[in-house]
Order: structure tokens, then C-alpha cells, then sequence
């Protein structure tokens, strides 16, 4: 049975409900105050939507953090075949690519040691041709998501004690001829990621995606030009260095493991090549796509360090009690009550609930 897109996308669904319930709850609190101002009596109806908002907003965003913790943690690498010990490996997520997959191995096989595929819960005739064509397949029980196959692929590699690894598509959008341009660039680098610009057609709604979820990125102090390409190459050392902080079981992987490649000080190349669209509709909304990433950034900066989250909660919290504070003297003072620092108090609360939740999640479940 494969995983539900609620499964797929817990904190991207609720995550984004919670911060717009709690945007409402601030408009609802703004909009109260003015009429309490105005009539200097209480709307119990506004009242009673206000108060309903502001528990949503919190019920949303603690659900967002349990479940996004839950889904990524259940996540276990399955029994491993017999893998051959090599230099240099094709690592294959691959997931209802009957058809397709055949080619990209056997092209991929001319370029390295051994191809791994992992057969991520497909109902078709992926694993059977993937094998055909001459690569090692491991099979996930489920469709278990992309990011879980990589990380699978990551465990293999390191099995097979390679010293290369490159990460490419099974549905042929990545030309397995660039497979040896990637291995050249580890020569200097730790990790290489593609860069699709410049040599592919990128279809606009991408481009405005991808440029999005860059600037989030270099907000972060990480500056890679394409950091959602899938075509990527990995050492040794970055393997080792990677998997333990790799939480993620969907799409947002890909940037996980550029965000965390910086935090962790890898060298970080890029590399031409040419992504190849296919017609076909994507399975999921880039809406939904792009937002999941962005979310994934966000998580991975608020658990890196639990510690500076949970300052962050704290002072948020005592900003919220001082403006509560200053809007009770203020009222008393003139019977009047102040509505931005009202609306900016609640916001201040509900953010620093949720911080120190993720900050405490996040300390009580890290690796250590």
C-alpha cells in the first residue's frame, strides 16, 4: 500500500493551514479590537471566531511538526541483496518506469562499476526490466517516497564500498552520457549537482519554482544554482557525512541534502547537463511540489540546531508576554486597546509555542 499524499506532504498541508489560520487569527484580532474601541463592547460572535482561530492555528502547526516527525521516522532501510564491491556506481530511484528504465541502465552501465536501482513500490514491471538490462535492484515493500529511495541508494553505495556515486533518474530526463562529467567534478568536490540551465528547455512554471526555492536557499547562505536538480554525484566521504541528517522521504530531499552539504562545509560543484521533459503531467501540483520543499528548508534550519530554535521560541514568548502586558497598561490607562500590539501579541504566541515544540521534537527524537 503506498503512502497517502496526506503522508507525503503532512507539514506542507497543515504547516501552511496553521500559518494562515494564524494570520487570520491576528486579522480577527484587529478587526474585534476596533469594534470594541468603537461600541466599547465586547462582539461575543468575533469574540468566539477569534478565540476558535487562535486554537486552529496551534492545533495545525503542532499536528504539522507530530506528523512530519512520525512519517519521516518510520523510514527503515530494507534487507540489502548481495551487492558486488566497486569503484564507481549509477544509483536509480525508480518508481513505475516500465519501459524506460531498461535504456537508462543499460546506458548507465557503460559509465560505471555497477548500477543499483531501487524498485520504490512500483505495481508494473520496473524491477524485472531493471534487472534484465544488468543492475542489482533492491525493492521497497511500498511506495515509500523518492527521498526514501535515495536513501536507500546512499545505504547501498556505502555497501558496496564505492568511492563514486551518481544519482540520476530511471525515466531518461537525465542522459546517462553525463554520468563521467559528474565523476570528473568529484575529482574537486564532495558533492555535484547538475545545473539544467543553460542546456534545457525548462518549462516557466519550473523556472519561477526553482528560482523560489534558490532565493530560499541563499537566504540561508547557500548558493547553488539549481538545487533541486536530481542529477547528482556524491564521494564517499559525502555519503557518510550526509545520511545521518537526512530526514526527508519525499521530494524536499534533494534540497535537504544541498542545505546540509553546506552546513556540513562539503565542497559543492555544479555541473552542466541537459534535463529532458517529458509530456506527460506531473503526478503532483508544482504548487504543492514547491511549497513541500520550502517547508523541508525550513524544518531542516529549525532541527539543525534545537538549541538556538528553542531561544528563538523563548524570546518570542517573553516578546508576547511584554506586549500583553503593555496592552493591559495601555487599556488601563485609557480604556482603549491598542490593536496592532493586540494582533502582534497573538501572532508572537503562536509562533513561539510552535518553535519550542519543534525545538524540543527535534532534540528529543536527534541522532546522537
Amino acid at each position: 500500500m503506498g503512502a497517502s499524499k496526506l503522508q507525503r506532504h503532512a507539514l506542507t498541508y497543515f504547516g501552511t493551514a496553521g500559518v494562515l489560520a494564524t494570520i487570520a487569527t491576528g486579522a480577527l484580532a484587529l478587526a474585534h479590537v476596533w469594534v470594541f474601541n468603537q461600541t466599547r463592547q465586547f462582539d461575543v460572535a468575533l469574540l468566539s471566531l477569534t478565540l476558535a482561530s487562535f486554537a486552529a492555528s496551534q492545533a495545525l502547526l503542532t499536528t504539522a511538526v507530530a506528523l512530519y516527525v512520525a512519517t519521516r521516522r518510520a523510514y527503515i532501510p530494507p534487507p540489502m541483496p548481495p551487492l558486488p564491491k566497486a569503484e564507481t556506481a549509477a544509483l536509480i530511484p525508480a518508481y513505475r518506469e516500465e519501459g524506460r528504465i531498461g535504456q537508462v541502465v543499460r546506458e548507465a552501465k557503460k559509465y560505471v562499476d555497477v548500477v543499483i536501482v531501487v524498485d520504490d513500490g512500483s505495481d508494473d514491471g520496473t524491477a524485472s526490466e531493471a534487472e534484465e538490462a544488468g543492475a542489482v535492484v533492491i525493492k521497497h515493500p511500498h511506495n515509500m517516497g523518492y527521498g526514501a529511495a535515495v536513501k536507500t541508494l546512499l545505504h547501498a553505495a556505502l555497501k558496496a564500498g564505492v568511492k563514486y556515486a551518481v544519482l540520476l533518474d530511471g525515466d531518461g530526463q537525465h542522459d546517462p552520457r553525463d554520468i563521467s562529467k559528474f565523476i570528473k567534478a568529484l575529482e574537486s568536490a564532495d558533492l555535484a549537482v547538475g545545473d539544467r540551465f543553460g542546456l534545457s528547455r525548462v518549462p516557466t512554471h519550473k523556472k519561477i519554482g526553482i528560482s523560489i526555492i534558490r532565493a530560499v536557499h541563499r537566504a540561508l547562505g547557500v548558493k547553488v544554482r539549481d538545487p533541486e536538480n536530481g542529477y547528482r554525484a556524491f564521494t564517499r566521504r559525502a555519503i557518510e557525512a550526509l545520511l545521518p541528517h537526512l530526514d526527508e522521504v519525499w521530494m524536499g530531499i534533494s534540497s535537504q541534502t544541498v542545505y546540509m552539504a553546506n552546513r556540513l562545509g562539503l565542497r559543492v560543484a555544479s555541473v552542466p547537463t541537459e534535463v529532458r521533459y517529458r509530456e506527460a503531467e506531473p503526478s503532483e501540483s508544482p504548487i504543492w511540489h514547491g511549497l513541500s520543499v520550502i517547508w523541508t528548508i525550513i524544518w531542516t534550519w529549525l532541527t539543525e540546531r534545537p538549541l538556538r530554535t528553542m531561544a528563538i521560541g523563548a524570546a518570542a514568548l517573553a516578546a508576547s508576554l511584554a506586549t500583553a502586558a503593555y496592552v493591559a497598561a495601555i487599556f488601563n490607562a485609557t480604556r482603549y486597546i491598542r490593536l496592532t500590539y493586540t494582533a502582534l501579541s497573538i501572532v508572537l504566541e503562536v509562533m513561539a509555542v510552535v518553535l519550542i515544540a519543534v525545538a524540543a521534537t527535534a532534540y528529543a527524537t536527534r541522532r546522537r
